[in-house]
């Protein structure tokens, strides 16, 4: 259990590069994935648990839905260039190591009485990460950098009574971090050792809570605006490192500490227009708090030589961010019972130039969806989508870590599930 802290310190202690850029993830229901998330306004589903906590009022008797998504992203690395300090110029180009990440979910809902609902959602709102090389040019800056979570959110949902202006439904969850791992290595090629790769594995010490409300309002059948507000998440993590054989006078092997992470808060705005019997497009904007994530300070058990003190402060610099997602239905699609979705999104990194390394390399990126929904029976609904992912090439020559080259990202993220009615 006393794993994480100490190898962040080791993050900082090699050059400066620290954590993992922007890695929300925003794929919390296969349902919603064929419409990008634009999900918020949505209110016909369970898991709207996750994308607004107020759909839940709308949903009759018991709903069950399962599923998970593969994601597999792909990144290159070229260079590092000329002006990179301390790392020789080139134009090679690095392959990150193919790795997939599988991140289920989880939602259950129960009407309580007409207008009243509860459920619960098992889902995973943070995490992946990067495998690169451990001979590759850039191994004092990454070699192994993951994260996962899995958040668990009982909730509610109430219709309020009829004022002559609209549908208006309120919801709220509590957000629970419940679990919480990491696995990050690197090299520190200072001291001319044989086994100079640090690793360590860390976990959640405590669960995190936070908080999710929801509001929709529907003036006509014809339109829904929907908003929601998840709060910031403090977690926090302790561990021990392995230093391999690296002096343990500067590093010592029995090192333990904690930190504390704000996975950050963000809200949504949507808008969901029923544009015929059976089309609905929506738009949603996504705002996220990044600049919560501002600094990572570690506090050690001990004196750590190498720093001279028991505490390690380092600037991270993000930057508050924004998604705009848009996405559409269309119910009986030609046969009774099946609907398709497709969607478009574009995100933007919440990731400074300055502050850019391989951990987790980060940039704008663009994103397409396509899903379908199938109906076995009146009971039982498969649901399968994809998402392609593309993010856009980065040149990056202003690291403070120095080292510079090209990066480029992209990502499929096939997903499967079942949706159960009763």
């Amino acid at each position: 259990m006393r794993r994480i802290i100490a190898t962040l310190f080791i993050l900082f202690m090699c050059s400066g590069s620290a954590f993992a850029s922007g890695f929300s993830i925003y794929e919390a229901s296969v349902r919603a994935n064929g419409m990008l998330g634009a999900f918020s306004a949505y209110a016909d589903h369970v898991s709207t648990i996750y994308y607004n906590p107020a759909g839940l009022s709308g949903l009759d008797g018991l709903r069950i839905s399962t599923g998970a998504t593969i994601i597999a992203p792909r990144s290159t690395f070229r260079g590092p260039f000329a002006s990179s300090a301390a790392f020789p110029s080139s134009n090679r180009r690095y392959d990150m190591e193919k790795q997939n990440f599988f991140v289920p979910n989880f939602y259950a809902s129960y009407e309580i009485k007409e207008g009243l609902t509860a459920g619960i959602g098992v889902y995973a709102p943070f995490g992946l990460g990067t495998k690169w090389n451990q001979n590759w040019v850039g191994r004092t800056e990454a070699i192994n950098s993951s994260i996962e979570t899995i958040f668990v959110q009982p909730t509610i949902g109430y219709q309020l009574p009829d004022f002559g202006i609209g549908n208006i439904k309120v919801g709220a969850g509590l957000m629970i971090a419940a679990h919480g791992k990491v696995e990050l290595s690197r090299a520190v090629e200072d001291f001319a050792v044989e086994d100079d790769i640090f690793s360590l594995d860390g976990e959640l010490d405590k669960p995190g809570i936070g908080y999710n409300l929801g509001l929709l309002y529907e003036p006509d059948e014809m339109v829904t605006l929907g908003f929601t507000y998840r709060s910031k998440v403090e977690t926090k993590f302790s561990g021990s490192a392995d230093f391999g054989d690296l002096p343990t006078a500067l590093f010592p092997s029995d090192t333990e500490g904690g930190t504390t992470l704000e996975l950050p808060a963000n809200w949504v705005a949507a808008l969901n227009v029923q544009a015929s019997e059976n089309l609905s497009l929506e738009v949603d904007y996504v705002w996220w708090g990044w600049s919560s994530y501002d600094e990572l300070v570690i506090e050690f058990d001990q004196p750590i030589p190498a720093f001279g003190s028991n505490q390690l402060a380092n600037t991270r610099g993000y930057e508050n961010s924004w998604q705009l997602r848009v996405g559409g239905e269309y119910l009986n699609a030609g046969v009774e019972g099946l609907d398709l979705r497709a969607g478009i999104a574009y995100d933007e990194s919440p990731l400074p130039a300055e502050y850019m390394d391989p951990t987790l390399p980060d940039s704008d990126r663009w994103l397409f969806s396509g899903g379908v929904s199938y109906d076995l029976t009146d009971y039982l609904t498969v649901d399968a989508s994809y998402i392609f992912i593309r993010a856009k090439e980065r040149v990056n020559r202003e690291s403070e870590n120095g080292f510079h080259g090209i990066y480029n990202t992209h990502a499929n993220l096939p997903s499967l599930g079942l949706t159960m009615k009763f």
